[in-house]
């Protein structure tokens, strides 16, 4: 979770909104390599295309996939605001108190994570708008049953299971 790496959601928009600067991008990669004499790398573990994802303008069609270009996903995200019980003072804070995750994991994946970020020994037992969650349930079944219509993010805290 602390990887740093590009918004392709952000770039793309980008790209959509000045029309033609994935091109010159494109163009100032290849010259900066020909002047080196170098081969320009190809794009192989990245998710990004290496052409722009948009019809030809003499055909009309699409360039067909070739497994590197980037899809938006129908899975939402979720901001949570993840803090120890104030009753336990022995309990570590997490490094990262916000977490920006998606609505389809489980409460015990979240519990893992926590328990990795603290390294606190033991089972944790996490608790949202004074209920204690289960592990089986969904961030999504948690913020339509106990958090609906109220402020991001969803506060989630984390104690010792006694």
């Amino acid at each position: 979770m602390q990887y740093i790496g590009c918004d392709t959601k952000l770039q793309d928009m980008i790209n959509k909104l000045v029309p033609g600067l994935l091109e010159s991008e494109n163009k100032r990669i290849n010259d900066f390599y020909a002047n080196r004499g170098l081969s320009v790398p190809q794009n192989g573990n990245s998710s990004r295309p290496i052409t722009p994802n948009s019809p030809d303008a003499e055909t009309g069609k699409f360039p067909p996939d070739d497994g590197r270009t980037w899809f938006h996903t129908n899975d939402l995200k979720i901001s949570l605001c993840i803090e120890p019980i104030k009753k336990e003072p022995v309990i570590p804070q997490m490094p990262m108190k916000y977490v920006r995750c998606s609505m389809k994991l489980k409460v015990e994946h979240l519990a893992k994570f926590i328990k990795q970020k603290t390294l606190i020994p033991g089972e944790l037992e996490l608790i949202c708008n004074k209920k204690t969650l289960t592990d089986d349930a969904t961030l999504e079944n948690i913020w339509l049953d106990t958090w609906k219509r109220k402020e991001a993010p969803m506060t989630v805290f984390y104690n010792k299971k006694k």
